[in-house]
């Protein structure tokens, strides 16, 4: 067995040293050996905060700095825009030692950025599919210049693509991609809440010529407690009702650093402003915020930088914006609202309470 932390490129080395690590964990092993000792396909599937973003990006980055790349090298695509800010911050961190560039493309980053970009192909790009497809509409060009010599495809929440019309798109995508480029990228999935790891194992070799493996990690068992509540609001005008429910929410949510899900944008500015309200009745801290997409990039990234202080409280009304894998730290509570659209939101939404902020076992409230 080799020694992973000896493989590892040097800068990788002094990040493990600079932050503290204790171990290298199961999984981030198990995709180093595969990434670096096979051909296929990987898919890491294993729960928020367990490390699967270092899984993949450890040995890949290790892989680009001992053969670099003529193009860009790695292509890390996400559902969302600001789980590529978030990841952004992460990998360039680990990188900041390096020549090597991360850069971030989609619609909040500018054309002169862009433009700056096509001139220097090197790195790694994060983009969403709707992104990527406008290229690949305006300039075809500009993906042959970027990507002929792409290594590795990083697809981020694998399960938010798949058994949907925007999965079938992205792998719509990705093989023009292939065809254009005459290369053959190796793809990592990485996802948090997967029903069938068959399915899913499926869906990325998709177009490929090549099986996908998942790496036998055991995962640490957890406990989460659940509660739930009930409010019968007839209508508009039952006041007391409504009253009542804003709150017991305020209730919840008092002293704490949590997320209220919403299943709607108009819900969520609800809630907050009414909560924002009886604070200001009460005398206690606006320490309220709201994260969705229609919200400005700004706004959003002031809300995620809030939930992400270690030692303060912050509650935070949101849609599937905040579901996803960004890393907000230990939070207290989660609390949804209504019943989630999927099984697998629902999931996903629980996994963000697995890592605790204290130690005491708080319930998540519906």
């Amino acid at each position: 067995m080799i020694n992973i932390f000896e493989r590892l490129a040097p800068f990788i080395q002094d990040y493990i040293y600079q932050n503290g690590w204790s171990q290298i964990r199961p999984i981030q092993v198990a995709a180093s050996d595969l990434i670096w000792n096979t051909e296929e396909n990987i898919l890491l599937a294993s729960g928020t905060a367990s490390g699967k973003t270092e899984a993949a990006f450890l040995p890949i980055l290790t892989d680009i700095y001992e053969n670099p790349s003529k193009t860009i090298a790695v292509l890390y695509i996400s559902p969302l825009k600001a789980l590529i800010n978030d990841q952004f911050i992460r990998i360039e961190d680990m990188l900041k030692e390096t020549d090597i560039p991360v850069i971030k493309w989609h619609g909040d980053v500018s054309q002169n950025i862009k433009s700056k970009v096509i001139k220097r192909t090197k790195g790694i790009m994060q983009t969403t599919p709707e992104s990527l497809e406008a290229m690949l509409m305006r300039n075809p060009g500009n993906i042959i210049k970027l990507f002929s010599d792409l290594r590795y495809i990083v697809i981020d929440e694998v399960h938010y693509f798949m058994n949907d019309d925007r999965g079938l798109q992205l792998l719509c995508i990705l093989e023009r991609i292939q065809r254009l480029i005459k290369s053959n990228p190796r793809r990592i999935g990485l996802s948090a809440t997967l029903g069938s790891y068959e399915i899913a194992k499926k869906w990325l070799s998709s177009g490929t010529g090549r099986k996908t493996i998942l790496p036998n990690v055991g995962e640490e068992k957890r406990r989460i407690r659940l509660g739930m509540k009930y409010f019968e609001i007839q209508n508009k005008e039952d006041e007391q009702s409504i009253l009542d429910y804003y709150n017991e929410l305020y209730e919840k949510t008092l002293n704490k650093k949590c997320i209220i899900f919403s299943n709607s944008k108009s819900e969520v500015e609800n809630n907050i402003a009414h909560l924002k309200k009886i604070a200001t009745l009460r005398h206690t801290k606006d320490i309220y915020y709201v994260h969705h997409a229609n919200i400005s990039a700004i706004l959003r990234k002031q809300a995620e930088e809030q939930m992400k202080q270690e030692d303060e409280n912050a509650v935070t009304g949101a849609t599937i914006t905040l579901e996803l894998g960004i890393d907000l730290g230990k939070l207290d509570r989660i609390i949804q609202v209504g019943s989630p659209h999927t099984v697998s939101s629902f999931v996903q939404r629980l996994r963000k309470k697995w890592k605790k902020r204290t130690t005491s076992r708080n319930a998540i409230f519906l």
